[in-house]
């Protein structure tokens, strides 16, 4: 996939990501996330402060985002990266969780999700993409 195929794909409808870190034991710890990307493609997501991918990117920032779609023909993007909290500020906080919120549960649902993902105890994180996988139609002959 070429870069704006790829960051097409990434914001296309509902798809999740599946965000991989790394247990203290060295163990992976992969979770679904919902998320978005910045104007620098970034991607964003918030969680919880005392989540595990909270603790593991608290120890250890290097993360790995797998998207993928369910329909034929296939297709998925991975991307390694360095995970950063960039805000636990409400303000900031809310912003970027009604923008997500938004995506995943239609405009008429974005106030009230933002305002619960952005509340106490929630952090805002920001992966930097280091490595980009984008593979598009795999099961087209």
């Amino acid at each position: 996939m070429t870069k704006d195929e790829i960051r097409n794909f990434l914001l296309q409808g509902t798809f999740t990501g599946k965000l991989g870190t790394i247990n203290k034991n060295g163990s992976p710890h992969i979770v679904p996330i919902w998320f978005t990307l910045d104007n620098k493609d970034n991607i964003l997501f918030t969680t919880g402060d005392t989540s595990v991918k909270a603790k593991n990117i608290h120890r250890d920032n290097r993360v790995r985002l797998c998207v993928d779609d369910q329909v034929p023909f296939f297709s998925f993007v991975t991307i390694d990266g360095i995970a950063e909290i960039i805000s636990n500020k409400a303000e900031e906080l809310f912003k970027w969780a009604k923008i997500i919120a938004a995506r995943y549960m239609g405009n008429e649902k974005a106030e009230e999700y933002g305002k619960r993902n952005s509340s106490e105890g929630e952090l805002l994180i920001k992966i930097k993409p280091t490595r980009i996988i984008g593979q598009k139609d795999i099961a087209r002959w």
